[in-house]
Parts: C-alpha cells; sequence; structure tokens
C-alpha cells in the first residue's frame, strides 16, 4: 500500500498506483511466470529430443559399422597391434607420440589396414560424425590402444596410439567381459572434450567367431551446432513470449479502461460534482443518474445505489435543514427562557445595600438549559425578610413553568402576611386545584425578624438548613419535614424557629449539592458539604458559596452534572446598634523577617485600644513571628513578594480574627502531623513544633487557597 493518499500524490505517481497500471503489472507478471514455465517445458523437450536424435545415431552408426567390418579381419590387426604393445616395456610406451614407439607399429599399416582405414574415413564424412576409431584395452584395462582411427580434419591415430583409461572407463571394460554380445553395447554418452566442444559418443563391441571380444568400434558426433541451435531457439522463443505479453497487456489494459476504470472514474468525478454543488447551494439532484452506466456487474450496480443514496442525501438535507432551523427556533426560545428565569430571580448584589443588619447571596445553576430549582428572598415589610429554598420535581422547560407558578404563588402569600405554615398550606391547596401532570414542588419557606434574629420556618419535604452561630461552626438543623406541594390536597405544615445571633449565618440548598456525583457515582454527601462551609466560617456569604460550589465541581471532575445547583447564604448581622461590632484593619507589607516587628506592633496597637491580657497578647505576638516568618522564608522563595495582615475584632462574644494572606506557592500548615511532645529533643523530627504551639495557644486556626491567595486564619477569644 502506498503511503500517501491519492490526494497528496502527483501525477505521475496517481498514473502509477492507478487500476491501469496495477493490472498492466499484474498480467505482465503473470505472463512472465507461465512464459518462464513455457520456455523450461519446450527447452526441455527440445534437448530431449536432441539428445534422443543425436544418440541414436552414434549408436547407429557404430552399429553399421560394426556390421560391415570383418570381425576376424579386425581382430588379426587387433592382435598384432597388441602384441607389438604388450611386448614393449613400461618406459618404451611411455610416450605414444613419439617416432621411436611408432617405428615399432610399422609394418601393421598393409594394403588391407589402409582399405580400412578409407572406409572408416568415408563413413565419417557422409554421415558427419567428428571421429570414429577401432581399439582395445590392455589386459590390465589401464591403456586404450587405437588400432584404426580417423576423425574430420581426416587424420587419424597410428596403430599402437594409446590413451589412458579412466576409473570409471575401465569399470565399464571390466564389465563389458561378463556380458554376452546381445547386451554388449555400451550405453550412449554425451559429454565435453578438452576442446570445450560437446560430444555424442556411441560404443560397440566386436565379436570374433568364436564370440570372443576382440575390439570395440568408437563413433563421436559433435553436438555443439545442435547446442547453438538450441541458444538461438530459446532467444527467439523468449522474444516471441514477451511480444505476446505486451500485446496480451496492451489489450487487457484496455478493455479494463472501458469496462472498468472510466466507470469508477465517472462515479468518481460525480461524487466531486455532487459534493461541490452542494458547497455552493446548487440544487441539481441528477449528478448520477445522467452517466448511463450499462456493464451489467457490480459497477452498474454500484452506480445504480450511488443514484438511490444521492436522493436519499437530499432528501436527509431537506430534512435536516428543516430540523436544524427548528432546533435554532427552540434553542433561541430557550436561551430566552433562561434568561426570563434568571431575570425572575434575584441576582443584584448587595440585594439590600440600605439594610445593614443583614447580607444575602444566592446562586442557581441549571443542569439544562432553564431548571426547576428556585430561591427568593424579599423584604414583607421593614422587620421581615422573607426566605425561600425550592426545588421542583423534573427538569427543563417544564420544570421551569411550575418553578415560575410556584415562585409566584409562593411570595404572593409571603406578602398577604401570613405565616410560613399558611403560605405552605395555601400554595399547596393552589397546586393541587390544577395539577393533571402530578408535579410537586419542597420548599423550605422561613420568615426573618431583623430586629430579633428570630426565624419563624416550615418544610414541605426540603433538605435540612445548615446554621453557624457565632464563633461556632455549620452545622445541620433537623427540622421536621413536612409533604411536599402538590403531592396531596389538605396536608398540614408545621413551623419551628431558629434563633440567629448576630454574626450567626444560615445556609439553605438544594438536593443537587449533597447528591452531586463524580465519575464513578459515587454522592458528594452533606458531610463534605459541611466540611466545604467550614473551610472559611468567617467569609462573606458571596465567598462561602463559592467555596461550596468549587468543592462541588472538584469532586464531581469530568462527571456531568446531572441535577441544578441552588444555594443560598444569609448572614444575620444584627440591628443597627450593633452594626459598628466588628471593626477590620490590615496591612500590607514586603513578606522578610525584617517586617515582622512592624506587623506585630500593628496587631499589638489593636490589642492595646481593647486592653487585651498580656497573656493573650504575648500568645498572639508568638503566633504573629511564628506564622510571618515562615512566610518571609517559604512563600516567594527565592524572591519576595507581598503579604497582608488583616485584625478583625469581634466584641459579641470578644475576640481577635487575624488573617495572613499572600500569593506564594500554595501550602496547608495545618496538613503537617502534630510533633510527638512525649519524645526528646533529639528523637522528634526536625520542623513542625511551631505551628503546634500556635495550634495550642489559638482557640481557632483555619487555612484555605482561594483565588491564587494562602489564607491563614487564627481566632483568639479575650
Amino acid at each position: 500500500m502506498p503511503e500517501k493518499s491519492i490526494r497528496d500524490m502527483n501525477a505521475l505517481e496517481q498514473k502509477h498506483n492507478s487500476l491501469s497500471a496495477k493490472t498492466f503489472h499484474a498480467v505482465l507478471l503473470i505472463t512472465v511466470i507461465l512464459g518462464l514455465t513455457a520456455i523450461v517445458f519446450g527447452f526441455s523437450l527440445y534437448y530431449t529430443a536432441i539428445r534422443s536424435q543425436y544418440t541414436n545415431k552414434a549408436a547407429d552408426l557404430s552399429k553399421t559399422i560394426s556390421s560391415l567390418l570383418d570381425a576376424d579381419e579386425i581382430g588379426s590387426y587387433t592382435d598384432r597391434v597388441m602384441g607389438v604393445f604388450e611386448s614393449l616395456p613400461e618406459e618404451k610406451r611411455a610416450n605414444p607420440e613419439s617416432a621411436e614407439y611408432n617405428v615399432r607399429f610399422g609394418g601393421i599399416e598393409d594394403a588391407k589396414y589402409r582399405r580400412i582405414q578409407l572406409f572408416l574415413q568415408k563413413v565419417l564424412s557422409s554421415n558427419g560424425a567428428s571421429s570414429i576409431y577401432i581399439g582395445v584395452a590392455d589386459p590390465e584395462a589401464t591403456h586404450f590402444v587405437y588400432v584404426f582411427g580417423t576423425n574430420r580434419f581426416s587424420t587419424y591415430r597410428h596403430p599402437g596410439y594409446w590413451t589412458p583409461i579412466d576409473s570409471e572407463t575401465k569399470s565399464a571394460f571390466e564389465k563389458l567381459q561378463t556380458l554376452s554380445p546381445l547386451e554388449s553395447m555400451i550405453p550412449v554418452i554425451i559429454d565435453r572434450s578438452e576442446a570445450g566442444e560437446y560430444m555424442c559418443t556411441g560404443t560397440e563391441t566386436l565379436y570374433g567367431s568364436d564370440g570372443s571380444p576382440i575390439g570395440n568400434i568408437v563413433v563421436k558426433i559433435s553436438v555443439s551446432e545442435a547446442a547453438r541451435l538450441g541458444r538461438r531457439f530459446l532467444w527467439q522463443y523468449c522474444l516471441i513470449l514477451l511480444a505476446a505479453a505486451l500485446i496480451l497487456d496492451f489489450f487487457m489494459v484496455r478493455h479494463l479502461k472501458r469496462k472498468v476504470v472510466k466507470p469508477i472514474n465517472d462515479l468518481a468525478g460525480a461524487a466531486a460534482e455532487y459534493v461541490a454543488d452542494k458547497r455552493s447551494g446548487l440544487g441539481s439532484d441528477c449528478h448520477f443518474d445522467h452517466l448511463s452506466i450499462r456493464t451489467g456487474d457490480e459497477i452498474e450496480n454500484l452506480a445504480l445505489v450511488m443514484t438511490g443514496m444521492e436522493q436519499d442525501l437530499n432528501d436527509y438535507i431537506e430534512n435536516l435543514t428543516a430540523a436544524t432551523a427548528e432546533r435554532e427556533r427552540i434553542g433561541t426560545e430557550l436561551a430566552l427562557a433562561t434568561r426570563i428565569q434568571a431575570d425572575m430571580l434575584p441576582s443584584v448584589y448587595p440585594a439590600f445595600p440600605d439594610r445593614p443588619e443583614f447580607d444575602i447571596y444566592a446562586t442557581m445553576t441549571p443542569a439544562k438549559e432553564v431548571g426547576g430549582d428556585f430561591y427568593d428572598y424579599y423584604l414583607i415589610d421593614e422587620d421581615h425578610l422573607g426566605l425561600v429554598m425550592a426545588d421542583v420535581s423534573g427538569k427543563g422547560v417544564p420544570a421551569a413553568l411550575f418553578m415560575m407558578v410556584s415562585k409566584i404563588l409562593l411570595k404572593t402569600a409571603a406578602m398577604a402576611g401570613l405565616s410560613p405554615r399558611e403560605i405552605l398550606e395555601r400554595v399547596n391547596e393552589q397546586i393541587c386545584a390544577n395539577n393533571r401532570e402530578e408535579m410537586f414542588v419542597t420548599v423550605w419557606m422561613g420568615i426573618l425578624e431583623i430586629s430579633t434574629g428570630r426565624i419563624t420556618a416550615a418544610s414541605a419535604g426540603h433538605e435540612y438548613p445548615v446554621l453557624m452561630q457565632p464563633g461556632g461552626r455549620f452545622e445541620l438543623v433537623r427540622d421536621r419535614h413536612g409533604f411536599v406541594l402538590g403531592g396531596m390536597s389538605g396536608m398540614k405544615y408545621r413551623e419551628y424557629e431558629l434563633q440567629l445571633d448576630p454574626g450567626a449565618k444560615l445556609f439553605v440548598y438544594t438536593d443537587g449539592v449533597p447528591e452531586a456525583t463524580d465519575a464513578q457515582g459515587g454522592l458528594f454527601g452533606t458531610e463534605r458539604m459541611l466540611g466545604a462551609l467550614n473551610r472559611i466560617p468567617g467569609g462573606t456569604p458571596e465567598e462561602i458559596l463559592r467555596m461550596v460550589s468549587r468543592h462541588v465541581k472538584a469532586f464531581s471532575g469530568e462527571a456531568p452534572q446531572f441535577d441544578d445547583l441552588t444555594m443560598l447564604c444569609l448572614h444575620y448581622i444584627g440591628p443597627a446598634s450593633q452594626k459598628e461590632a466588628n471593626t477590620v484593619k490590615e496591612l500590607t507589607v514586603e513578606a522578610i523577617v525584617e517586617n515582622i516587628a512592624p506587623v506585630t506592633a500593628f496587631v499589638d496597637e489593636q490589642l492595646e485600644a481593647l486592653n487585651c491580657p498580656f497573656k493573650a497578647k504575648t500568645q498572639i505576638d508568638v503566633a504573629i513571628d511564628e506564622l510571618f516568618s515562615n512566610i518571609s522564608y517559604y512563600a516567594y522563595r527565592p524572591d519576595t513578594g507581598p503579604a497582608t495582615v488583616r485584625v478583625e475584632v469581634q466584641k459579641d462574644p470578644m475576640a481577635v480574627i487575624i488573617t495572613f494572606i499572600d500569593h506564594g506557592v500554595p501550602y496547608d500548615p495545618l496538613a503537617r502531623e502534630d510533633p510527638d511532645v512525649t519524645l526528646s529533643a533529639e528523637e522528634r523530627a526536625v520542623g513542625g513544633l511551631g505551628i503546634f504551639l500556635v495550634k495550642k495557644t489559638m482557640d481557632d486556626i483555619r487555612y484555605e487557597y482561594r483565588d491564587g491567595q494562602n489564607i491563614l486564619t487564627i481566632v483568639k477569644h479575650i
């Protein structure tokens, strides 16, 4: 497979990887394989035929010579030659070509000998043989001694000339002595001569009248011409096959282009035109139908499928366009509904800037575009503040509509001067009178008497409120729940009272807070909610709600929000005569150890104005030294930065709240395990003793990291 897609290829690469090119290569490869197979098979047949022809010719010629010669006459010459040969000592016959050796056989070549020699020459010339000779092996079968011999150059081996016999030929001669005349022919062989010429050798044994072997006729025929013709045949055969392969490839590719490639390219072009037309907004719907592909195979079926697909796509796009327009209309209406719902909930802060007796803050984060949760607060009269936290069953637009109706009914009843119990009972009857969808709403309704801090409240199946009295911690108020509004007519509800001392805080919420889930389905829970609230009990209502929201989001992670998240926090400051009860002053300096003394003097100035006891003042000074030195050494290492010290004097109960704020690296000194003071100084681990001392001498110490700031607060009652 090519690494690039066809769109990334240039023209040459596209042509090389085209279907036509691949077909050409495949056909060429197949043709070459078949051609090579045919060449091997054909050449094998040719070689077999030539070999058979030449071996038969050599064998037949040796037999013919054997039949035309007088064996006894040849035998007499053989005996004479071998008589001379055997009479010579080994050193005398060592060189068969020497004149001294040849003269020994001079008396053998008489007229009859020359006549036989001439006969062999004529047979050689008329049959195209390379050489014919008659000879015999010596008794030891180590020398083959020529008796007669001639070759195509009209030369011959003189009587007595010999050639050595190799081991293979010797074995053949020894076997020959054991064969009968009918079995005595040595098989025809083809081998290569010393001159590099291929020879076909046929051998026939001559037998005397008594049946004994008297010599061997050897006929050699050159097959070099046959080899040359074979090579010529091979080249011609290869060229013919190559030409046939190219012609076959040409017609195959041409057929493929007409029957396969062109229809596919037409389909691809029609698809490209279809996409281009749709992008440009043209409405043509006959891109594939006009192609008229009639191949009668799968390509035609593909064209028909593409034609049907085009029509289906056009219908789908029309429906999708209509659905998109409808969805955009619904989205616009949902956005408008979201704004209307948001406008229905009080969202301007500070909510009552001219009422210093209390501070209030609320948020609502819907799980969908619009939600079913709602909160409300309003002045019923100059001394009464109505508080509502509610959760409608269901989500989305139906819940939002039901929420708006419920909110209006609750406020209308409250403004009529009814108590929380009476408000819930009246609204329940109003909802049940016309509630065919059987929806319901849980409600916590409270009315704060601003002058006294007393809240009269009632619950219609809602979550427990959370209360923090001054100097204390946030804790659940396990009130008695009534039945949900809209669930059943004729329901009665009970009221209860909460007393808020100046500085107290009230937190109400919907079940979306404790029932927030993480990716594994675990619940945030009430305990985590209380833990988040108690991280900054001294914070403003807005800071408290943001802290809870941050913890919920951190717990949920990537898990989707399944329920609306609605919270309200009320900080009761007290009547106007107490609004100056708490005073706050702060100092910002560079976080270096040299500024410990100015910071301590700044705090002592506030303590002296309160006539702070000496012991408490000393403990606070030690805490300042420990905490500010930690900030100086570690917050901005190796650089420095600002540090703010805020002093708040709380008069009921009397306490000093000192807050240290820096923008350094996040560090919670309270997370470190307290040192074991029961051990000796040598046994204890280094560090942690200063923070431990601060914990022991202060009445409260807490830490949070918020908005890029380390915030450490200590509280000391005086």
